[in-house]
């Protein structure tokens, strides 16, 4: 069995057609079908059912793709640790990444990644934090920034700073306040993610806490679209602080900070435990710290974080 091979049936796994895999990978489709039939010999099942132009992976072939990835995940990041003692910073690094932290945190980030290791092909995937723990466990992703801490014994994680939520309201929304306790949440209308969102999940926790049952009138999977609806009075939202912030400008909505208790939730980089993190991801490690804590301090009155990222 030869890695040409495996990178071959992965190709055809993921196009379910011959004919695009071959355009993918460079190579015509009659050598491509005769490396998997080899390949299928060998192993001595069928990997794929035919069905006309379309292709579907057999139970064999199942197997065989979920150890192919595994296998060549390894062999990449052996080449990028030889790589590494040869003093070269090439590579790539593929990183899921929750929607609201990666509209203000990864811009500013990936500008300065982009300076120290200008030779990476850095990827960022803005994901739901279910989607980042499922990629990070079929090796589809190298480093994920969750909002919770997954329960999963194979992830490794980092806990990177702790987000204020607070709650965003049309401009001309009455009473005019500037802080709010949850427990007041219970006579408003809320526009949330759906119940199985992590978000969703941890405003619920902090309402529980706060001995209060949210009203939820709307359900939406966009931020960007949440933020439209409050803007139109379909009812007031609770999100992270610097994500709303970033979209003040021009619109007509508010932010009203939430007190007894402040919620909060903790932001985390997950990766496979016992994989080597080579000097790009720990060097993205490092800058996620970094770069929240200054954006944070800009954002502060006093020009001081307001903040504590984990070290």
């Amino acid at each position: 069995m030869e890695m040409r091979q495996l990178r071959y049936f992965l190709a055809v796994a993921k196009q379910e057609n011959f004919t695009r895999a071959a355009e993918i990978i460079h190579v015509s489709q009659p050598s491509l079908s005769v490396q998997i039939a080899a390949l299928e010999e060998e192993v001595g099942l069928p990997l794929f059912d035919r069905m006309g132009r379309r292709v579907a992976l057999t139970e064999a072939g199942e197997i065989l793709r979920e150890h192919a990835v595994r296998v060549l995940d390894d062999l990449e990041q052996g080449v990028q640790a030889i790589q590494e003692l040869k003093g070269a910073e090439r590579g790539r690094l593929i990183v899921g990444a929750l929607s609201t932290v990666n509209s203000y945190l990864i811009p500013p980030l990936v500008c300065r990644f982009r300076g120290r290791f200008p030779n990476v092909h850095l990827q960022v995937h803005a994901q739901p934090s279910s989607d980042i723990v499922a990629d990070l466990l079929a090796h589809r992703r190298d480093l994920g920034l969750c909002l919770l801490p997954p329960n999963e014994d194979r992830l490794a994680t980092v806990h990177l700073f702790d987000e204020t939520l607070v709650l965003v309201a049309p401009a001309d929304f009455r009473p005019a306040v500037s802080r709010m306790r949850m427990e007041e949440l219970a006579k408003f209308p809320l526009v949330l993610m759906p119940v199985d969102y992590c978000l969703r999940k941890m405003v619920e926790a902090e309402c529980a806490r706060a001995g209060v049952k949210p009203q939820v009138s709307v359900e939406m999977t966009a931020p960007e679209g949440i933020l439209e609806a409050v803007r139109h009075g379909a009812g007031l939202s609770i999100l992270p602080e610097f994500y709303v912030r970033q979209r003040l400008r021009g619109q007509a909505l508010r932010v009203i900070r939430l007190h007894d208790p402040v919620p909060k939730h903790p932001v985390v980089l997950a990766y496979l435990a016992g994989r080597h993190l080579g000097r790009a991801a720990q060097e993205f490690i490092r800058l996620c710290r970094t770069t929240f804590l200054e954006l944070d301090k800009e954002a502060s009155p006093t020009g001081r974080p307001r903040v504590r990222a984990v070290s």
